[in-house]
């Protein structure tokens, strides 16, 4: 954790034309992790460049307060694959079950693989049941990334409805990292 008092001069940095400055006061912003920064940073998330968008979600994450999770929900639907993957990573941070439907819909509708991928890590961190539809229907997803996450989540959840979809997969995926995964959901689930 950073010194506090450099808060207020990289809560400024925010606004500078450079938007290298930018990116790095809102890294380091994340880095120290003050919740006094949230407000600047969520502003930091509607900024014209993606790049600055994209450390501003991550950094508000780090922080961990719910009263990012407006912000962040909302840069579920930027314009840049990358963000949103950020913005999705940060919401399973804060671990808030208000941020499963939007998750949720991120992973399974998100044209982005990357970003189906961090909803379900997400949706796996936030451990919320009202998930687990949408996770196991994520494990007929095109990717394996996806479904080795979705599996991965599966089994943090703990829901005995995951077991019969989760034994189909560790049975026959086409990729073995899905099979054991799978094979570690079930594990958890007490199925193996």
């Amino acid at each position: 954790m950073g010194d506090p008092r450099a808060i207020d001069p990289l809560i400024e940095a925010l606004k500078d034309e450079d938007v290298m400055v930018r990116q790095a006061a809102a890294s380091a912003l994340g880095n120290i992790g003050d919740s006094r920064a949230i407000e600047a940073l969520a502003e930091a998330l509607k900024d014209k460049d993606w790049s600055v968008r994209w450390q501003a979600a991550p950094a508000l994450g780090s922080i961990g307060d719910s009263r990012a999770i407006e912000a962040l929900t909302e840069a579920l639907k930027d314009e840049d694959h990358m963000v949103r993957r950020q913005a999705a990573l940060a919401l399973g941070r804060i671990s808030d079950t208000k941020t499963t439907e939007p998750l949720t819909d991120l992973a399974s509708k998100d044209e982005d693989r990357w970003v189906r991928e961090a909803a379900a890590e997400s949706l796996g961190r936030i451990g919320d049941p009202k998930a687990v539809d949408h996770l196991i229907e994520a494990l007929k997803d095109g990717h394996y990334g996806v479904r080795w996450r979705a599996s991965q989540a599966l089994g943090k959840i703990g829901d005995p409805k995951a077991i019969e979809p989760l034994t189909h997969l560790a049975a026959q995926d086409e990729s073995e990292a899905v099979r054991k995964m799978a094979a570690e959901a079930l594990e958890k689930l007490g199925a193996s």
